[in-house]
């Protein structure tokens, strides 16, 4: 279906179905975009690398961008803290339904899509994870082995364990693929007591960690003890590991010790970018 038709079609059923008065979806310069208040909502594409051949993209990960009116400003981190309860589960599907339509014209190069879902939006459906977003799958005419849902882990949920626990475990039930994403900036009490048991409890398809978690080892034994020992946990579990914000040539060499499966970040993109650099390989199947 031409992407019109299913901006059309979204619009009439998300009109419908939130009682709006106006249509939230709209084509600009052939990216589909959204409407939360005063701020225009948008998608950025991520590329997603094998850490062993930096040129094969495995696939996409897709971040939110809500810049302010006749603004180039991003300000992403406002539409989801201005959100009531009520409307949070709302604002992630629209915000998703983006995200895959405008991940379809590249769709047909295979790979995988890692869309970010808020922990609130978990929280707040009570059963059948993922059903909603399904049939938005496959009116797009793909299929939720391709896409990857990716939760945060932070501090913030630690007294809601099982709540986050059920809501993965039902997406992967209905064949998406589920990533992890832990908070490399909590302390280390919370990786030890928290990180730890989740993943024993639920294995990921995917784990992330930023580079900087790894980075920044304290001198403190404890402190290294405790990141080595999630470090060997995820190493252990039949999960891909997947470090992000490669900047650098340095962090390059510190995802290879880390034995990562996945890298992503702006190096990459600076380096394909040079005159001599080879363009990337697409991924091809899953």
């Amino acid at each position: 279906m031409p992407l019109y038709d299913l901006v059309d079609y979204f619009n009439q059923r998300i009109t419908a179905e939130q009682g709006l008065k106006f249509p939230p979806l709209s084509l600009r310069g052939g990216q589909v975009e959204s409407r939360f208040g005063d701020l225009r909502l948008a998608t950025e594409f991520h590329p997603i690398r094998r850490a062993d051949t930096p040129r094969l993209v495995f696939g996409h990960d897709a971040t939110l961008q809500a810049f302010e009116p006749d603004t180039s400003q991003a300000t992403a981190a406002r539409v989801f803290h201005a959100a009531d309860v009520g409307s949070i589960i709302n604002l992630d599907r629209l915000c998703r339904t983006i995200h895959m339509l405008n991940y379809l014209p590249v769709s047909h190069e295979g790979g995988h899509l890692f869309l970010h879902v808020h922990p609130r939006h978990v929280l707040g459906v009570k059963r059948d994870h993922g059903a909603y977003f399904e049939e938005v799958i496959f009116r797009c005419g793909l299929s939720p082995r391709r896409v990857v849902i990716t939760v945060p882990v932070t501090p913030l949920y630690d007294r809601q364990l099982t709540a986050l626990l059920e809501g993965l475990k039902n997406y992967q039930q209905r064949g998406y693929g589920t990533a992890i994403q832990f908070d490399h900036q909590a302390n280390e009490a919370f990786l030890e007591r928290y990180c730890i048991e989740f993943l024993y409890r639920i294995t990921p398809d995917f784990v992330r960690l930023d580079r900087g978690f790894f980075a920044r080892l304290s001198r403190d034994e404890d402190d290294a003890r405790r990141k080595t020992t999630l470090l060997s946990v995820i190493q252990s579990l039949d999960t891909q590991f997947l470090v992000e914000g490669i900047e650098s040539e340095r962090d390059e060499q510190l995802a290879r010790l880390l034995r990562a499966d996945l890298v992503t970040g702006g190096y990459y993109e600076r380096r394909e970018h040079r005159p001599e650099a080879d363009p990337p390989l697409r991924a091809t199947g899953l």
